[in-house]
Order: C-alpha cells, then structure tokens, then sequence
C-alpha cells in the first residue's frame, strides 16, 4: 500500500506522547515546512497543546515547534510499534473546515 507512511497530525502528536512517556530513549528528527531535514534526532521533551518541545542532545540545544502542522516529515533513531527506523513517514496535511 502506497500510504503506509502517511500519518495525521493527530497521529503524530499521540506517537510523541508515547515517546516522551514510554520510550524517551527513542528520538525523532524531521523536516518542517519549508525547510531542510533537521540535522541531528531529538529527545521528546514537552508536548503542548499544538505543538512540541525537543532537545538536541548532541548540540545540546532545545528546538521549539510551535505547531505540530509545520512537521512535514519526520524519522525515528529506533523502532517502536509500527514504526521503523531511518523512514521518512510523510505527515498529513492539516486541512481547514473554516
């Protein structure tokens, strides 16, 4: 199936929870709009309402997503559930109803 890597946003922010929670030895790395690929994985450290916190252990630097929607892309270090390690999963975006 051509969609095995597409997640939603919702999707997303639950598997950071379950990170941050179950498995903080786990790091993701992604790419958000606009951008490049973040260089270096990150910690799960803070889920906030729309968006995420993360430290970048080996610059040793906290990186703020304000919004979780910007994630275009993301990657785990490790497996964990469905998800394999070093694939690109595409991220779903958020579409409006307003």
């Amino acid at each position: 199936m051509a969609t095995d890597n597409l997640i939603s946003t919702a999707e997303l922010k639950s598997l950071l929870f379950d990170l941050k929670d179950k498995r903080p030895d786990v790091c993701v790395r992604f790419r958000l709009l606009g951008q490049m690929w973040a260089e270096n994985f990150m910690r799960v450290i803070m889920i906030t309402e729309k968006g995420a916190i993360f430290n970048d252990e080996s610059i040793n630097e906290f990186v703020n997503v304000s919004d979780l929607a910007n994630i275009m892309q993301f990657e785990v270090d490790n497996r964990f559930q469905n998800f394999q390690p070093h694939y690109h999963y595409d991220v779903k975006p958020v579409v409006s109803s307003e």
